[in-house]
């Protein structure tokens, strides 16, 4: 017993010894571990809530215990069908469309020639993030609107008849992947542009010594050696899918198109906010969070058995 603890003591010591010279990067994630454990890992008590028949007077533990009578309401209310098929169609088509559009995207810019242009293409589909959804779908109506749109005045201008775009349910969710595209491309393209920027150069030349031309050289090169973080970045993607993007519904959604653009999340806005139903609000959620994590489980493992890439070992 003694031997084999002082056989692990030289590799524990080597350990912290590699950790001790990286101690500046453990520094600057201090405030990152403490924005999480105050925002993500505290609030997490707050899940019971789900199981109460809560009571603000008495607060979250005080109120009464109920079991699953929620999670009953939820899955019997016809609003929550509604909700659960237009939360996959719309996460689904944002996989699908949306989550592509970046890699090409960044795969493109790689092949401009001219770092200046590159440069302020780059800069020009970045900063579209950093607009709010509210402005977005404040700016998506000035745009739509059926009166004084500048899309339907442009329509009127060349003889045609106005679309009402924000009403008509087939038009949701083409505005909803345009926006999104529009919105996320330029901070998806920054990722997949450093994975390519550590692609060994060396591999270029080969590749141009046998003949391979520039789209040759970004399917046989370039895709295969970003692969990994696409993996991650898809296997992240599909742990998000019953996220369907409350904020970006929320500006974009009204009553008249609830049919489509109902989703989980302003279904919980509405009976938990504004009905104030915060149980059944927390029932919804849970449920979303649960969902969420099976997809990722199961997507992480099917994915490591094909590739051997996944989040973690």
């Amino acid at each position: 017993m003694g031997t084999a603890a002082t056989l692990k003591q030289p590799s524990f010591r080597r350990r912290m010894r590699k950790v001790g010279s990286y101690w500046q990067v453990y520094v600057m994630m201090i405030p990152i571990i403490v924005f999480f454990l105050i925002f993500a890992y505290r609030p997490m008590y707050g899940i019971v809530i789900a199981f109460k028949d809560y009571m603000p007077s008495k607060g979250i533990m005080g109120s009464k215990w109920v079991g699953f009578e929620h999670f009953r309401w939820v899955f019997t209310t016809p609003e929550f069908g509604r909700a659960f098929r237009n939360t996959l169609i719309i996460s689904f088509a944002k996989l699908f469309f949306c989550f592509p559009f970046p890699i090409i995207v960044a795969l493109l810019l790689n092949e401009i020639p001219f770092p200046r242009l590159k440069k302020a293409i780059q800069t020009s589909i970045y900063l579209p993030y950093f607009i709010s959804w509210v402005i977005i779908g404040t700016i998506t109506y000035d745009l739509l609107n059926v009166n004084g749109g500048l899309v339907n005045n442009f329509l009127m201008t060349m003889g045609f008849d106005r679309i009402n775009f924000l009403t008509d349910s087939k038009y949701f969710l083409p505005i909803v992947l345009l926006t999104e595209m529009w919105k996320n491309a330029g901070w998806g393209s920054i990722i997949y542009l450093s994975a390519i920027s550590g692609v060994n150069q060396d591999l270029y030349e080969a590749a141009e010594l046998d003949g391979c031309g520039r789209f040759r050289k970004m399917w046989h090169v370039t895709l295969p050696s970003i692969s990994p973080i696409v993996i991650v970045m898809f296997l992240l993607a599909v742990g998000n899918v019953m996220n369907a993007g409350f904020d970006q519904i929320f500006n974009l959604y009204n009553a008249s198109i609830y049919d489509v653009a109902d989703i989980i999340d302003t279904l919980a806005y509405r009976v938990g906010i504004s009905q104030g139903f915060v149980e059944r609000g927390g029932a919804l959620g849970l449920f979303k969070t649960v969902i969420n994590l099976i997809l990722l489980l199961s997507a992480n493992f099917v994915v490591k058995k094909i590739n051997g890439v996944g989040i973690y070992e």
